[in-house]
């Protein structure tokens, strides 16, 4: 998978003020969503399953950080 960084302005608790805030994304393309459909539906749902306990297992904790205060 690829990494991206998002980025979007929020208030920082920190440091009181509007800032940039950052955090590390994964991005898919459209051929890996037809992919993992269509191991959905070869593998009768248990590829679902696997898919959420992934996802579940690697969740972002924390969220954005301020780009100023750190």
């Amino acid at each position: 998978m690829a990494k991206d960084i998002e980025k979007t302005l929020k208030h920082c608790k920190k440091c009181t003020r509007k800032t940039v805030h950052y955090r590390n994304t994964d991005k898919t393309g459209l051929l890996m969503l037809v992919v993992h459909i269509a191991l959905i539906i070869f593998t009768a749902g248990i590829w679902l399953a696997l898919i959420i306990i992934y996802k579940l297992l690697n969740m972002k904790i924390g969220g954005f950080t301020c780009s100023e205060c750190k």
